[in-house]
C-alpha cells in the first residue's frame, strides 16, 4: 500500500486562473520507490520568464525536456508523472508573464527534472532496480563491500543528476536571466528511499541532498529519523542539488535494514517543520491520527492535506510519500496505530497533559532572557499597575511640579499670559477713569481674547509637561526603589498603603510561583522530549554529517 500527500499554496487570480505557488515535486510511491523533492523557494528564487513554450503543451513537455538527452523515455510511468509534475505550469499558461509572482522560480523547475531524472534511472536502468540491486548486494560477502556498492550508487545518482539536469536546463532554456548575486540555479533538495521487502524485513537505500527527510514508523519504536539534516546552524543548507557554476553537490547513499511491518516515507519540511510541532513527537501523532481515523489511504492523505492546509502555511508546499510495508491491509495498520497512539498517551501526554500545546521550554527561557533575575521581572511587570502608580506619582509629586516651573517653555507661557492679563487691566483702568473715548471698548474686547489665549496656551502646556514630568520621575521613582520596596513588604516591613503592600505581595507570591510552575513544566517537557528522542534519532549515527 502506498501514498501521497501534495498540498501547495494557491491563489486566485479574477479571472479565476488558479496559481499554485509551491515549488516541491509531486511526490512519487509505487512498489520499490518513494521520492520527495524540495525547490528552494529562498537559495533557488530565480524566476524564469524565458522558458521555451512548450513547456505549457502537455503533448510536447517530454520531448521538449529530454529529446537529445535520453534516447528513450517512452515509459508511461514516467510520461504519466512528468506531465503531471508540470500541471502548475500549464495552470498559467496564458498569463505567465502577465505579473511576476506567475512566473516560476528556478526550484520549481529543479524538483521535477530532478525527480523525473531519478525516477527514469530506476525504470530504465536494469541494474538499479531494487529486485537486481538488492539481490546484487546480497552476493557481497562483507560490509565493507557492500559500504563500498552503496557509496557507488550514490557517486552515480549525483554524476546523472549534474549532467542531466544541465542538458535539460539548456532544452528547456533556463538560465540566469539577469543578476541574481548569490542565488542558485535550479537548486532543490531530494530524498528517495528504493526499498526491498523480504520476510521480516524492509531494506532501503536512501538517495539524500538536503534537509528532506526519510522517516520509518513501526509500532515498537515509534517515528525515527534516518538521515541527519544537511544545515547550518542558522538553517541554511550545506548541501544541496543545483547546477550554479563552480559548486559541488552530492547525493549521499546509505543502507538500512528496518523491521516489518513498518511505514517508510520521505517528507519535505512544509510536513515536519510544521509550527503545530513543538517536537517530532506531535508530528508523528498526527499521522497515526489521520490514519486512526481514515478507512483507506486515500482518506488519510487527504485528512493529512486538510490538516498541512491549515498548519502547514509557514511553506508554500506540503509533501509526503508513503509505503506501508508488511501490513496486511490497511486496517491492520490502523489498529497498529491505534496501539501506539495509546502508548504515546500512556508514556508521554498523561505526564504532562499540555506536552504538544504549550512550548513551556521556550516560554521560561523567554521569561529569563526578558530579565536577568525573579526581582527584575517584578519590577517590570508591577511598572504599570495602576495602584503603585499612584504611589510613586505621589511620591514625586512636588519634584514634578518644580520640574515644570522651570521649564523654559511654561514660564515664557507664563509670561505671555501676565503680560495679557496687565493690558487688560491697564484698559479696564482707562475706561473706568473715563479717559478714553468709546473705540478703546473694542480694544478691551481685543485684549480679553488675547489674555484667554494666553491663559489657555499657559494651562495646557503646564498640564502637558506636568503630566510628562509625574510620569517620568513615578517611572525612575520605581526604577531606584521598587526592589528595595518589595523586599519590605515580603519582610513584613515598609510604611506603603496596607492596599498596596497587599497587592505587591499578591503578585511577587504570584511570579513565585508562575515561575516555579513554568521553570517545572519546561524541565519535565524537556526530559519527555529527551526520552522520545532517544528512538527517534536511533539511526543516525554513521551517516554524513
Amino acid at each position: 500500500m502506498e501514498l501521497t500527500v501534495y498540498r501547495q499554496a494557491a491563489k486566485t487570480r479574477p479571472d479565476g486562473t488558479v496559481v499554485y505557488k509551491g515549488e516541491d515535486a509531486l511526490p512519487y510511491a509505487d512498489g520499490q520507490l518513494v521520492m520527495a523533492a524540495d525547490g528552494l523557494g529562498g537559495a533557488a528564487a530565480i524566476r524564469h520568464s524565458s522558458i521555451k513554450p512548450e513547456l505549457f503543451d502537455e503533448d510536447k513537455l517530454l520531448d521538449t525536456l529530454f529529446v537529445g538527452v535520453y534516447d528513450d523515455y517512452s515509459d508511461p510511468v514516467l510520461q504519466d508523472y512528468v506531465k503531471k509534475s508540470f500541471f502548475e505550469l500549464r495552470a498559467v499558461k496564458d498569463c505567465y508573464t502577465d505579473n511576476v509572482n506567475n512566473i516560476k522560480k528556478s526550484g520549481y523547475f529543479a524538483s521535477r527534472i530532478v525527480s523525473a531524472i531519478v525516477l527514469r534511472e530506476f525504470l530504465y536502468n536494469e541494474k538499479l532496480a531494487a529486485k537486481n540491486l538488492f539481490a546484487a548486494l546480497d552476493r557481497l560477502l562483507d560490509e565493507k563491500t557492500r559500504g563500498e556498492a552503496v557509496a557507488k550508487v550514490g557517486a552515480h545518482f549525483t554524476e546523472k543528476i549534474a549532467t542531466k539536469l544541465r542538458e535539460i536546463a539548456k532544452n528547456a532554456n533556463i538560465f540566469y536571466e539577469s543578476s541574481y548575486a548569490g542565488l542558485s540555479l535550479l537548486g532543490t533538495t531530494l530524498t528517495a528511499m528504493l526499498y526491498r521487502e523480504l520476510g521480516s524485513e524492509t531494506e532501503v537505500i536512501l538517495l539524500t541532498a538536503g534537509d528532506s527527510r526519510p522517516y520509518v514508523w513501526t509500532e515498537k519504536d515509534g517515528l525515527c529519523q534516518l538521515t541527519r539534516d544537511e544545515e547550518r546552524p542558522d538553517g541554511g543548507m550545506t548541501n544541496y542539488i543545483k547546477v550554479s557554476d563552480d559548486e559541488d553537490f552530492t547525493i549521499n547513499s546509505r543502507y538500512v535494514k528496518l523491521p516489518r511491518p513498518c511505514v517508510i516515507f520521505a517528507s519535505t519540511d512544509g510536513c515536519f517543520d510544521s509550527s503545530a510541532f513543538l517536537s517530532p513527537l506531535a508530528f508523528e501523532k498526527t499521522i497515526l491520527e489521520a490514519a486512526r481515523d481514515s478507512a483507506s489511504p486515500d482518506e488519510m492523505s487527504a485528512k493529512l492535506r486538510d490538516f498541512f492546509a491549515e498548519n502547514g502555511r509557514h511553506d508554500d508546499s506540503s509533501t509526503i510519500a508513503m509505503k506501508l510495508s508488511g501490513f496486511s491491509g490497511f486496517d491492520e495498520f490502523k489498529r497498529s496505530a491505534e496501539r501506539r497512539l495509546a502508548e504515546i498517551e500512556k508514556l508521554y501526554i498523561s505526564q504532562l497533559p499540555q506536552l504538544l500545546d504549550e512550548d513551556f521550554i521556550g516560554e521560561y527561557e523567554r521569561s529569563m532572557a526578558d530579565a536577568p533575575d525573579e526581582m527584575s521581572l517584578l519590577v517590570s511587570s508591577l511598572r504599570t499597575n495602576e495602584n503603585v502608580r499612584a504611589y510613586c506619582e505621589e511620591a514625586v509629586k512636588d519634584e514634578a511640579e518644580e520640574l515644570t516651573e522651570d521649564d523654559d517653555g511654561v514660564r515664557n507661557a507664563a509670561e505671555l499670559r501676565a503680560s495679557a492679563r496687565g493690558e487688560v487691566r491697564k484698559l479696564a483702568a482707562d475706561i473706568a477713569a473715563d479717559e478714553s473715548d468709546s473705540g478703546d471698548l473694542s480694544g478691551m474686547l481685543d485684549a480679553v481674547k488675547s489674555f484667554h489665549a494666553a491663559r489657555d496656551t499657559y494651562e495646557s502646556m503646564r498640564s502637558e509637561k506636568f503630566a510628562a514630568n509625574l510620569r517620568a520621575a513615578a517611572d525612575k521613582y520605581w526604577t531606584d526603589n521598587a526592589p528595595a520596596l518589595i523586599n519590605d513588604i515580603r519582610n513584613g516591613k515598609g510604611s506603603c498603603p496596607a492596599v498596596l503592600a497587599a497587592e505587591i505581595k499578591s503578585a511577587a507570591d504570584a511570579l513565585s510561583e508562575k515561575l516555579a510552575n513554568l521553570g517545572s513544566s519546561a524541565e519535565k517537557q524537556k526530559a519527555l522530549f529527551d526520552s522520545y528522542n532517544t528512538n527517534y534519532l536511533k539511526y543516525i549515527g554513521g551517516e554524513q554529517a
